[in-house]
């Protein structure tokens, strides 16, 4: 009968203690694998509650497991929904999956002393600075090599409000192959852009914006507009935009319609991808632009993304509207690659190499190559 009693003795299952009292020692020694395999252990077997919860969470933090943190995070909110570890952590956790957007609601719920810590508030006149340069080496002698310039700041004006502002400006010449007498113009276009993103409820972001484009080539002048609008909802590893445009430049219009989705795949690197297809619409024609985009994290604070477009981009707009390709020269594929450098908190850099064909103006039977250099740099205040 002992030897009966002992045997069940030693097949008792843990119970909430056993586990409260392990996972604490384990977080306390910094054993985060240890902690995170008997937390799921533990939340198998039904016992799940908000220190569990932040501890798991926090060990896959350190790790940098920041999608399955969040996840963890969110559900010991659940359970104590004004706990301040829980919302700083969690808070953390969206800037660190690139879901900064989307946390305005968690940084409202902090107490004044970790904002101010964090450098959080509800309005910043002057949130961030950006600046960026492109050169372009043309393939072809009867086209100059473009520049574009762009300086751009952001403004919060809540935690579920922010405001984006840039101008920037283009130059190229052109030389048009004409019968008889070939004829040269000096293109140059200034642009200005904004658009103010809302997070509506927890899980939504609202943007719509404005592009003004003011181009003269040679003696003439025209004037562009473009308004769009996109819905972005929160789907954690899941990506998914939808977005609309319609631009009036000179006497043309184009609308564009477009979806976005991708996913973001588990595992440090946190790899991505991504594809978008849009529809341009211009004066009884129309035609599809196909775009495809993976990146991932190939150190702890470098970034990598490949991208590619594909379609006849006369008119296009990209970015949610910052780029809008309306050059003289149609372009039809895009390819490229850009890093990413946090440098810290406060400062990111990023370069851009891309390859670009496209068709000449006077005759879309020829093409010539296009490679473009860019770098940027962005500065939170």
């Amino acid at each position: 009968m002992l030897l009966t009693r002992s045997a069940l003795r030693g097949q008792e299952v843990p119970d909430y203690q056993y586990y409260d009292s392990v996972t604490y020692n384990l977080y306390l020694s910094g054993k985060w694998n240890e902690l995170i395999s008997l937390g799921q252990d533990a939340i198998i077997k039904g016992i799940d509650y908000k220190y569990l919860r932040q501890r798991v969470g926090y060990a896959r933090f350190v790790k940098g497991e920041y999608q399955k943190a969040r996840k963890d995070f969110e559900k010991a909110l659940s359970f104590d929904s004004y706990d301040q570890f829980t919302l700083e952590y969690l808070y953390y956790s969206y800037l660190n999956t690139g879901k900064e957007e989307y946390s305005g609601t968690i940084a409202k719920r902090l107490n004044p002393d970790l904002k101010n810590t964090l450098d959080i508030a509800a309005f910043k006149p002057v949130e961030s600075i950006e600046l960026e340069y492109n050169f372009k080496y043309s393939g072809t002698s009867y086209r100059s090599n473009p520049q574009y310039y762009r300086l751009g700041f952001g403004t919060k004006l809540g935690y579920r409000l922010t405001l984006f502002q840039s101008v920037s400006d283009y130059k190229q010449v052109i030389e048009l192959q004409q019968a008889g007498a070939n004829e040269i113009y000096s293109n140059r276009q200034t642009e200005y852009y904004s658009i103010l993103k809302m997070l509506l409820g927890n899980k939504l972001i609202a943007e719509t914006g404005y592009h003004f484009l003011y181009t003269r080539s040679g003696t003439s002048l025209l004037r562009g507009n473009l308004f769009l609008f996109a819905f972005a909802p929160d789907l954690k590893r899941f990506l998914l935009e939808f977005n609309g445009s319609v631009l009036n430049f000179g006497q043309e219009r184009t609308i564009q319609t477009g979806l976005i989705a991708g996913y973001v795949f588990p595992g440090r690197s946190d790899f991505y991808f991504n594809s978008g297809v849009s529809g341009l619409f211009r004066s009884q024609t129309g035609n599809l632009i196909l775009s495809q985009k993976a990146g991932l994290r190939i150190l702890k604070r470098i970034w990598l993304e490949c991208s590619a477009t594909l379609g006849r981009m006369t008119n296009y707009n990209d970015f949610n509207g910052l780029y809008i390709y309306n050059s003289i020269d149609p372009m039809r594929l895009k390819s490229g690659i850009t890093t990413y450098i946090p440098l810290n908190r406060k400062i990111t850099l990023w370069a851009n190499y891309s390859w670009e064909r496209k068709d000449f103006y006077e005759n879309n039977s020829f093409h010539y190559n296009q490679f473009s250099y860019l770098g940027g740099i962005k500065w939170k205040l």
